[in-house]
């Protein structure tokens, strides 16, 4: 699995380096290696490889982030696991009607994503709850007979606020604890925890309250190291992981953070997006109404430019930045470019737009 590179390590003396931990980049932000999120993915795959269904649980208040973890989550999964797995995000309808919800999947692997669960410890009904356990104990039986593999996330605000099935799990990601859940978390976790919860408690206040929003740790025991400093949401924010032996910090990032496009993810994250007709088809089709498929690529790069998203080059990327550089400064305007390449604006027609729908 691809991960991030090691780039240096705090301190210069041998001696004091082996008490030091190992810093690295992941894509150009620097983060303690004990802090991986992929590693802790990493244990995700390896404990689903030999189960059928593995439960993940996430807890934390509101707007916390817990919604766009789950979503890193599932993107690493999908990404790095040997298996291919679909990704499909579940609601508050889609889970009271939970037995319905499981016919209408495929028979294929899937990462469920519960968005907000927490309203079973409150506003659902016991055979509503029961009917859900019901279902999440069979899970893995998908319409057609076919036993498939099925990774389930469940996002809820607090660490006992579900029934004791619903909320035992084989790894927990926590993004915040209140002041009400550092006994709940330290008897979830053990009271070997304790200084952890107490840390972590403050690096997030530290991350959400201080103006340059830096969290600051000290990650050596050797005296006169400076403390190492997080930046909140740039890209990382505070997590920790729980793998039902022990306990450790994570720093995690959006799943835009890991690939900007993803297909898998975008049809589960806006299925409203999802196309009316198979990606194949459209794509060929289309080739073949605008003059093969080096027109047409080019057509699809510059609407990912567009929306902000580039996939050129990287010396194409470069030599764009470069352009708009030397535009700004005033060294050069667009037009005599232009005029020396002879390029000139072309002129489109379409007589009726209509008629370059595909049916």
């Amino acid at each position: 699995m691809p991960v991030e590179n090691t780039v240096r390590k705090v301190g210069h003396t041998k001696k004091s380096d082996k008490l030091r931990p190992t810093v690295i980049t992941w894509k150009g932000h620097h983060m303690v290696r004990a802090h991986s999120f992929l590693a802790s993915i990493r244990e995700v795959i390896r404990f689903s490889e030999e189960l059928d269904v593995v439960r993940i649980g996430l807890i934390g208040d509101m707007h916390s982030g817990k919604s766009t973890l789950s979503q890193a989550i599932a993107h690493a999964i999908h990404k790095y696991a040997k298996l291919p797995y679909s990704v499909k995000i579940l609601y508050k309808d889609d889970l009271l009607n939970f037995s319905e919800t499981l016919k209408s999947l495929e028979s294929k692997n899937y990462i469920l994503i519960f968005d907000d669960v927490s309203f079973l410890g409150s506003s659902a009904n016991k055979q509503q709850i029961e009917m859900v356990k019901s279902a999440i104990t069979t899970i893995r039986h998908l319409e057609g007979g076919a036993d498939v593999k099925i990774i389930v996330m469940m996002n809820y605000h607090y660490s006992f606020g579900l029934d004791k099935y619903l909320r035992t799990a084989d790894f927990k990601y926590i993004t915040t604890i209140g002041s009400s859940e550092g006994e709940n978390m330290e008897k979830m976790f053990g009271v070997k925890n304790r200084n952890l919860i107490v840390n972590f408690k403050k690096w997030r206040q530290q991350a959400i309250a201080s103006e340059d929003k830096l969290w600051k740790m000290k990650i050596s025991n050797n005296k006169g190291d400076p403390a190492f400093a997080y930046k909140f949401r740039s890209p990382f924010i505070p997590v920790l992981f729980w793998n039902e032996s022990s306990l450790r910090f994570v720093v995690t990032p959006q799943r835009q953070f890991m690939d900007e496009i993803c297909s898998t993810c975008t049809g589960a994250e806006e299925p409203d997006r999802q196309s009316d007709i198979p990606i194949p088809q459209f794509m060929e089709e289309s080739e073949r109404k605008f003059g093969g498929k080096t027109n047409w690529i080019s057509a699809v790069r510059l609407a990912l430019f567009m929306d902000g998203k580039t996939v050129f080059r990287p010396n194409v990327t470069r030599a764009f930045r470069y352009l708009n550089k030397c535009r700004m400064e005033k060294i050069i305007n667009l037009e005599e470019c232009a005029t020396y390449y002879d390029l000139t604006e072309t002129k489109t027609w379409a007589p009726d737009p209509s008629k370059d729908v595909i049916e």
